[in-house]
């Protein structure tokens, strides 16, 4: 404190006027708290506070972003759920007896997965605060695609366990990630839409992977036909995980679909949510104020409502299928 006071005060001995040390102790205020401020400030300072948006201009840039963001997030929500339910497919082909399974290891490796997407939600939170948020998810689905393709080496219950707890560490991000993806791009009031837009991909993926897994049954050489089911799932995804990365922006600043004046609508539209696009400094009064909030815990509850029983009934459905050739193609192929 004394030496910051001497910088401001002295200048090599010799005293600064009244209003230069103002000037200066403003300029260590701003230096001082930076890391405090959102990644869009600056943007959003030029526009200054009398900016009002054009209603019109603002409806179009809406419909720019639902163009670029919606279809990566559908596509990755639906390989999401594509993925973990990789095995249950791969079950109807001979997994269990490709990987030496015994008793209950198969109802085990669904548990694990989620054992894995458990630990990795701390990890996934930070590495986004402090990482550009679309490369987090783009990098993860990169490395869940080649997990799943590592899959068919799989020959046993430890190796094939220590796969889906990997799975589940890298699958994390996805839900967590779509979140802070949201608020920065829309409005609160715009949000529950979208939200259920690419909620509703957990649908497609069933009927998508039972279209894909009936003609994975076609498959007559080669390969065991369950190992075919983690290659092709797994191919998907790497280059889905490509595409994520490459074409979603980090920022409203960043994206290349935005041209000039948009950008600062984009920013100003968000401004209203009052929680900004993106911080890297972690605040101890955020989160008590989230957990005293009750929406919080309403979400949590929805959260645990929506998720139990969809797993149950993903985990089982197709190791309920009787040994019958015929019967098992219409039941792979209707989206179990």
């Amino acid at each position: 404190m004394i030496a910051r006071e001497k910088a401001v005060g002295t200048v090599q001995g010799a005293s600064v006027p009244q209003d230069q040390r103002d000037t200066a102790s403003e300029e260590e205020i701003t230096v001082a708290s930076s890391k405090d401020l959102d990644d869009t400030y600056e943007i959003f300072k030029q526009q200054g506070d009398d900016t009002e948006l054009d209603p019109e201009e603002a409806r179009r840039v809406l419909r720019k972003i639902d163009w670029h963001i919606l279809p990566l997030l559908m596509g990755s929500y639906l390989l999401q759920y594509l993925d973990k339910s990789s095995i249950n497919f791969a079950s109807v082909y001979g997994l269990q007896k490709g990987t030496h399974l015994q008793g209950q290891d198969y109802s085990w490796l669904s548990s694990i997965f989620y054992f894995g997407y458990l630990v990795a939600q701390y990890p996934g939170g930070y590495l986004m605060q402090r990482l550009p948020v679309a490369k987090v998810i783009g990098i993860s689905t990169l490395f869940w695609g080649v997990i799943l393709l590592t899959t068919p080496a799989c020959k046993s219950f430890a190796g094939i366990a220590t796969n889906r707890f990997m799975l589940g560490l890298t699958e994390a991000i996805v839900n967590p990630g779509f979140l802070l993806v949201m608020s920065m791009w829309y409005e609160k009031s715009e949000q529950p839409l979208r939200l259920v837009i690419y909620y509703s991909m957990n649908g497609w993926a069933g009927i998508v992977g039972g279209l894909l897994g009936y003609a994975i049954g076609h498959i007559k050489s080669g390969l065991q036909q369950w190992m075919y089911v983690f290659l092709i799932f797994g191919s998907i995804s790497f280059l889905w995980g490509i595409v994520f990365t490459v074409f979603m922006p980090d920022l409203p600043s960043t994206a290349r679909w935005l041209k000039g004046h948009e950008v600062a609508v984009a920013v100003e539209r968000v401004a209203a949510n009052r929680q900004g696009v993106k911080n890297h400094h972690f605040k101890k009064d955020q989160v008590l104020q989230t957990l005293k909030d009750p929406k919080t815990w309403i979400l949590f509850v929805m959260a645990i409502a929506a998720q139990i029983p969809n797993a149950a009934q993903s985990s089982v459905c197709c190791d309920l299928t009787p040994d019958q050739h015929a019967f098992l193609f219409r039941v792979t192929c209707s989206g179990c």
